[in-house]
């Protein structure tokens, strides 16, 4: 099996870096988002194909920081069968541990029946979630009260974050994913979900390009969906081709499992 990829992994690549405050000029107001999910052996090939059109972005000296997240729904798992059913309007509320900054945000990620996504958050100061503004929060963004939220998931993974030469594209590439519950852990380490978001107006991307070439088309994947999916006795029909996805990715490459 070949181990995860590494910050030092990243390193020896050939990237220009730009710094984390250099990435506000690749927001778009209007914008194209498409998501990719591609086995990690390919993807390791893939970085080394941009290294001579995307900038990767340095976070406080690092290129691949951790990510740590807690999602919390209500004890019917309102909020996953939402996502499962389709529901117009859908939400996720989860805390984000940015473990490069130590900075800390209880964010609501909302989906309309435009089908926009709108992300909301506030910053949690000590990990102390209950608290007044919290509370004042949770209320003003989700028709529960936290109260009513409990700890469903934690997701843990390494993100590299690439932005175009002509700034017209930002690109996010998760690896090392954990998805955990309190009493087992999912390692999908064999994958790398892929997601640009680039200008409308000026929407070439290379890395899409590559995608196409190989053969992978777009595919939404939400690692808290999966996540339940994968972890609890909930409804899964509308997720099984994903599941298939991830079960055929483990036999072709042994890195995909299940542990308690």
């Amino acid at each position: 099996m070949k181990p995860p990829l590494s910050e030092e992994d990243i390193r020896n690549l050939n990237f220009k870096r730009i710094s984390l405050n250099d990435v506000g000029n690749a927001q778009f107001m209007r914008r194209i988002d498409s998501k990719y999910l591609v086995p990690v052996q390919w993807a390791n090939e893939l970085l080394l194909s941009l290294q001579q059109h995307y900038y990767v972005v340095e976070n406080r000296s690092l290129l691949m920081p951790e990510y740590y997240s807690e999602y919390f729904d209500t004890n019917e798992f309102s909020m996953y069968i939402a996502h499962h059913n389709k529901r117009p309007k859908r939400y996720k509320v989860r805390v984000r541990h940015y473990k490069a900054s130590g900075d800390v945000f209880l964010e609501v990620k909302t989906r309309t029946p435009l089908g926009e996504t709108l992300k909301r958050r506030i910053e949690i100061q000590n990990n102390v979630l209950n608290s007044p503004a919290v509370n004042t929060f949770i209320k003003k963004t989700v028709p529960y009260r936290l109260d009513e939220l409990t700890q469903t998931l934690e997701t843990i993974f390494n993100r590299i974050t690439l932005v175009s030469f002509d700034f017209n594209e930002r690109v996010t590439m998760d690896f090392n994913i954990l998805l955990k519950n309190s009493s087992q852990t999912v390692n999908l380490s064999s994958i790398c979900v892929i997601e640009s978001k680039r200008d409308k107006y000026h929407s070439s991307s290379r890395l899409i390009d590559q995608l196409k070439h190989q053969g992978y088309r777009q595919n939404g994947f939400s690692k808290y969906s999966i996540g339940c999916a994968l972890l609890y006795n909930l409804k899964t029909n509308n997720f099984k081709p994903l599941i298939t996805r991830l079960n055929q990715y483990k036999n072709e490459h042994a890195m995909v499992d299940a542990s308690s």
